[in-house]
């Protein structure tokens, strides 16, 4: 009998020690967070060589006379293409913006716009002046693509560029097609 109630002392005792961590872990302190902000549905407005943020920029029918993109590497047909923004004004927190340009479209190897139209050994090349001289290297990750930036303070930042023709090879005559995508990228 002495041996029973020790066990049930002994029982006792262990049972209220192995409740008393629990109680106490039940006394800490405990709360609630809550994160709240917001997110604007746009940013600049973009408008593409004064139209709207998705235009066709159509490139000069160009004869393939006198040598014209008869070999790698020349160009021709160099047309301007500008991105006028606006409303850029109320982008709290940064100060400039530059576009970013992607898509399958682009031809990892050489940076130009690949040629979906009928034209062979021809892509279109994107350049800060109307030659291949300072062209965009449009396979470059976002910013550095030498697509330059603007200060969002500007009444109305623009980004002038041109689009042009160029022969990967002696070009043949057809259509020629070429997409890119655009996105803005925030300083």
């Amino acid at each position: 009998m002495k041996k029973t109630l020790l066990t049930a002392a002994l029982l006792a005792v262990v049972g209220v020690a192995a409740v008393v961590p629990q109680v106490q872990a039940a006394n800490t302190s405990s709360g609630t967070i809550t994160f709240s902000g917001s997110l604007t549905a746009s940013t600049c407005t973009v408008l593409v060589n004064g139209g709207s943020s998705t235009a066709t920029v159509t490139l000069p029918t160009t004869p393939l006379v006198n040598g014209v993109l008869a070999s790698s590497g020349t160009s021709a047909g160099w047309t301007p293409v500008t991105l006028t923004l606006s409303g850029c004004t109320s982008l709290t927190g940064y100060t400039k913006v530059f576009p970013y340009f992607s898509g399958t479209g682009i031809d990892s190897t050489t940076g130009y716009l690949t040629n979906t139209g009928t034209a062979t050994n021809v892509e279109v090349a994107l350049s800060n002046t109307n030659s291949l001289t300072n062209v965009l290297t449009l396979q470059g990750a976002s910013g550095a693509q030498n697509a330059g930036t603007q200060l969002l303070s500007a009444t109305t930042p623009t980004f002038s560029y041109y689009a042009g023709y160029v022969a990967t090879g002696a070009a043949t005559a057809g259509g020629v097609t070429a997409t890119v995508q655009y996105t803005l990228n925030y300083q």
